[in-house]
């Protein structure tokens, strides 16, 4: 048989997946103590701080990014913690938020601050206008989700992520400058289409939201687009002579580049209809397909495969 039939719950979210942690990056770093428990942050080098929240199934990874006279908070993470007293724990400096993409775990603090950047595509301007309702963050709090007691005081019956104000929409190629350390937005659609990676030439860093991280990468969710993810990996991949590691949005920092390549062929495999072992299930009255590897997964649409 070319697939199994599976749930979808047991195709997105692995039962036990817990049971995998602590991943083995997280030995090698230095933990930084905070009042927020809800967060494990790790000091990244003098001027950047990893922000993760391990308790919930999708390991949301915020960062603190400093320059010498400013810093940014890349994403503001789930919503389930207060990323802003946090980060201010973390930073005397100035600094705003600046969004990878808009899907729910990204942005779901983005209300709590005065100056918020996004990528300038469709799903941000709409984001940015409704949020999300409770029947979108409930469920991420649901059955097998999480694995430790929610923060005090914390009630899922209620929580939203309420509209917020977007402030400057970026464009590809736009240098966020922080003094003495300068980002580089690049245009990564195909997870979704308001979706921009991060160049930090001076350390040789790219942060990737969701456009690559260990664990089951999507192209199924709003604005996702299989063509459009391979082109990015193509874009990634041309960028190799100017960073050396990956700083997704999920599950570990400090990833090898070199995973990149890998993920590119089995895309292209996928979209030509060539990968046979895979697990079904449904999403939205749509087949799904997820494909798995050693260190990373693909899920995609059924329809998106040409093959």
């Amino acid at each position: 048989m070319s697939a199994k039939a599976a749930k979808e719950e047991n195709v997105i979210v692995p039962k036990g997946w817990w049971k995998s942690l602590p991943r083995k990056v997280y030995s090698t770093l230095e933990r930084v103590k905070t009042s927020q428990p809800w967060f494990e942050v790790y000091k990244l080098n003098a001027k950047t701080w990893a922000i993760y929240e391990p308790y919930q199934f999708e390991e949301t990874l915020s960062y603190l990014v400093e320059g010498d006279k400013k810093a940014i908070l890349i994403d503001t993470g789930d919503g389930i913690g207060d990323i802003k007293k946090l980060a201010e724990e973390l930073t005397k400096m100035p600094f705003w938020v600046v969004n990878t993409h808009t899907h729910v775990d990204h942005v779901a603090q983005d209300y709590m601050f005065k100056e918020v950047w996004c990528y300038d595509g469709p799903m941000a301007h709409e984001t940015e206008k409704t949020g999300y309702p409770n029947s979108k963050t409930a469920p991420m709090v649901g059955p097998g989700m999480t694995w430790k007691p929610l923060p005090k005081g914390f009630d899922a019956k209620k929580w939203v992520v309420p509209p917020y104000k977007v402030t400057h929409w970026m464009k590809d190629g736009e240098v966020i400058d922080l003094g003495g350390r300068k980002l580089e937005v690049i245009y990564t659609p195909g997870h979704s289409n308001d979706h921009a990676a991060l160049l930090d030439r001076k350390n040789r860093w790219l942060w990737t939201g969701d456009i690559f991280y260990t664990g089951g990468i999507y192209t199924y969710l709003p604005g996702g687009d299989l063509d459009q993810f391979i082109n990015s990996y193509e874009r990634m991949i041309k960028l190799f002579p100017e960073y050396d590691y990956l700083m997704p949005s999920h599950n570990e920092p400090m990833v090898p580049k070199k995973v990149l390549t890998t993920v590119l062929e089995k895309a292209k495999s996928i979209r030509a209809g060539k990968e046979k072992k895979y697990t079904e299930g449904i999403d939205g009255g749509e087949k799904i397909r997820r494909y798995q590897y050693d260190n990373f997964a693909i899920v995609c649409f059924e329809k998106q495969i040409k093959g």
